[in-house]
């Protein structure tokens, strides 16, 4: 009965590493084609007529401003995703050991 249950959560796990990591590529993949036109609020307010003011603080790692930017934020995102789902999925596994 705990093999079936252990192999239930390892199965689990699996399908969650594997949902997550399609997520992060298909996240990169948006940040590529979406980066160069802006985001919603951004095109709103450009037809409205407004100019977006400068922000009271910038973060150290920035996602929108260029191609490579995007790109390479969204591959450590994806790295970040990876590493994480990977460490949870080790843990469990040792745990059920």
């Amino acid at each position: 009965m705990e093999m079936i249950g252990r192999k239930v959560l390892l199965g689990f796990v699996k399908a969650v590493a594997v949902i997550l990591a399609a997520f992060a590529i298909g996240l990169v993949l948006f940040f590529i084609f979406s980066a160069p036109y802006g985001d919603g609020l951004e095109r709103t307010m450009e037809g409205a007529g407004f100019e977006e003011p400068e922000p009271v603080y910038r973060a150290p790692l920035d996602y929108g401003e260029s191609y490579p930017v995007a790109l390479a934020m969204g591959l450590l995102g994806f790295a970040t995703v990876f590493a994480l789902t990977f460490a949870v999925g080790w843990v469990l596994r040792k745990k059920g050991q």
